[in-house]
């Protein structure tokens, strides 16, 4: 049975530290949703909503959502920002995962499923103000079942299982010159990974036996070993968002979860999905999720600055 984290349940006393009986969510931005997915929002809002089980969540189908900054969604007036992309603007593909694995989630839960480390959450994550976004694509996009990388012509159209050989393949298909037209000529959200031709010749000639042994060797044993396994592997991260709690078997992993008797086990659903601009897409709903606070504390009744 997995234990929190020490440092997890530190993150989760301080956050969760304010009225006992806490208000719906907040709908900041919402472009008339259908009544399936206001549904979806009606749930979302409710904090004390029950969590689907692991073993419950749906598969990805219709409706997915993503954690963003508000500031790269929301202006001050709670208008969509110029451009705001479902991923930043240089991806051509988004992680996404379903809105029953957020149901009945507190923020530093939903980080936590999605795989954020203890860590990354105090470091990157402390103060900022953050929206789940749910949405539907439009009708010419639809999840694939492929798990084995073969996208087909319509790749970049489709909703893939976050697999190995799914995101593999797309890194191939995606990678360009930066000296290219298709480089040059850029757009918002980017429709290519734009490398230098030395990185795009290594990225395309890397052989096969090279990323067998990314499947199977541990994040931090090829930074530790270095060479070309860890040049490509980098790649991966920067250009694709590939970190190290990539799993490649669609699932999530929670890495906050202290497994003392064996490794963390798989989380929610995870899809990449083309990057679109968020006024391209036919139902949006964004949701306000707070921030997570960390502060000092003297006195014997305190209370968290909202």
């Amino acid at each position: 049975m997995p234990r929190l984290n020490p440092l997890f349940s530190f993150l989760l006393l301080i956050v969760l530290a304010g009225p006992l009986h806490a208000q719906q969510r907040q709908v900041l931005y919402s472009n008339s949703p259908s009544p399936q997915m206001q549904a979806l929002v009606n749930t979302l809002r409710d904090p004390h909503s029950a969590q689907v089980p692991l073993g419950q969540l749906r598969l990805p189908d219709r409706y997915f959502v993503r954690i963003l900054e508000r500031r790269f969604v929301l202006t001050a007036g709670n208008t969509l920002v110029d451009n705001a992309v479902l991923g930043g603007p240089s991806r051509p593909f988004a992680f996404l995962t379903t809105p029953e694995g957020f149901f009945g989630k507190s923020l530093v839960e939903m980080y936590g499923d999605i795989g954020y480390e203890a860590e990354q959450m105090i470091a990157q994550q402390r103060d900022k103000e953050m929206v789940v976004v749910l949405f539907r694509y439009p009708d010419n996009v639809n999840v694939s079942a492929e798990r084995n990388g073969t996208l087909g012509g319509d790749w970049r159209d489709r909703i893939y299982p976050t697999t190995w050989a799914n995101m593999l393949a797309l890194f191939t298909r995606l990678v360009q010159d930066n000296r290219s037209p298709a480089c040059k000529n850029a757009v918002i959200p980017a429709q290519n990974i734009c490398l230098s031709p030395s990185d795009r010749a290594f990225v395309l000639t890397f052989p096969r036996a090279g990323k067998r042994q990314l499947e199977k060797k541990e994040y931090a044993a090829l930074h530790a070993t270095g060479g070309s396994l860890w040049r490509y592997r980098k790649l991966l991260e920067d250009k694709l968002s590939m970190f190290e709690h990539f799993r490649g078997d669609g699932r999530t992993e929670n890495e906050v979860e202290d497994f003392r008797n064996g490794q963390p086990g798989p989380r929610l659903y995870e899809v990449v999905g083309p990057n679109i601009r968020l006024d391209k897409l036919p139902e949006l709903v964004v949701i306000d999720l707070g921030k997570m606070i960390i502060e000092d504390c003297f006195s014997p009744v305190c209370s968290l600055k909202h």
